[in-house]
């Protein structure tokens, strides 16, 4: 299959607008902000539940129509602590704790997504909101006010190229 023919996708939280912007403002206002690295822009903030890849366009109406299956209980995250994959060289933002109804919907959906052929990654499930990328050294992470994120939905979305970068484009909200 030729690149053209496919579209890189995964299953993500989108958070709304002032939920976006208070992750931003947060952010900016730390230490943290001035670490070297990649700043991830704004409007590109989320957190990843299942990263697809490429996929043809057979697969991805197979995608959409196991996610139309999976429905959302409403839940609250509390993002409340930074923190770094070192190897991966990414800074994030997370849960303090994981609500019980995310690790569901991650579940609930992987489960779904094994009818299109997809296989669920093996590493534990961290849920967080990449900030930078390439990241050269964490420094000491510092605390901040938490941000009360009220999840009723999931969504498609799109990785799409674009100058200096990629840009995310929601494809479809699953409720």
């Amino acid at each position: 299959m030729d690149k053209e023919s496919t579209r890189k996708v995964f299953f993500a939280l989108w958070p709304d607008v002032e939920v976006r912007d208070e992750i931003v403002e947060t952010f900016k206002l730390s230490s943290q902000s001035k670490l070297k690295g990649r700043i991830m822009r704004p409007e590109n903030l989320h957190i990843t539940l299942h990263f697809i890849g490429n996929v043809s366009e057979e697969k991805l109406d197979c995608l959409d129509r196991v996610a139309q299956t999976v429905k959302v209980e409403p839940f609250e995250l509390i993002l409340g602590q930074y923190g770094h994959f070192y190897k991966a060289k990414i800074f994030w933002m997370g849960c303090l704790e994981v609500p019980q109804q995310l690790n569901k919907l991650y579940e609930t959906l992987g489960g779904a997504l094994s009818n299109c052929d997809y296989k669920i990654d093996q590493r534990p499930f961290v849920p967080h909101v990449t900030l930078m990328r390439k990241l050269i050294k964490p420094g000491e992470l510092e605390d901040f006010k938490s941000i009360n994120w009220k999840v009723n939905d999931f969504v498609l979305v799109e990785s799409v190229s674009v100058e200096r970068g990629v840009k995310y484009k929601v494809i479809k909200r699953y409720f």
